[in-house]
């Protein structure tokens, strides 16, 4: 019996972008060091300090810097309101970083 492949659930199209990322930690009141893999009209995925007290749900602010792609330049602008919704620990386990998924607050 074959399996039928998962259907992908974004909205919206992922593009790669490897930049910086400066992640405000809500729960925690700290700031963490990111850096981003991909992103998407809707939220990003990015690897934080294994170290970094993440779980879905908590609440995250961006601060971006300079975003080279011109669809998505805007969030350079200011900081970026977003929410967890994935923590993947697969990651920390291979590569030493935690992979996080966020979704951008409306509006941003």
């Amino acid at each position: 019996m074959s399996v039928a492949p998962t259907a992908d659930r974004r909205k919206h199209a992922r593009h790669p972008l490897a930049t910086s990322v400066q992640v405000y930690h809500a729960p925690s009141r700290r700031e963490f060091p990111g850096r981003c893999v991909d992103i998407s009209a809707g939220g990003m995925m990015l690897y934080v300090p294994a170290t970094t007290p993440v779980q879905p749900g908590h609440a995250v602010r961006l601060a971006l810097g300079a975003v080279p792609r011109p669809e998505f330049a805007a969030l350079g602008d200011g900081p970026v309101e977003a929410t967890i919704v994935r923590v993947d620990r697969q990651k920390l386990l291979s590569m030493g970083h935690l992979a996080v998924g966020l979704r951008f607050h409306a509006g941003t």
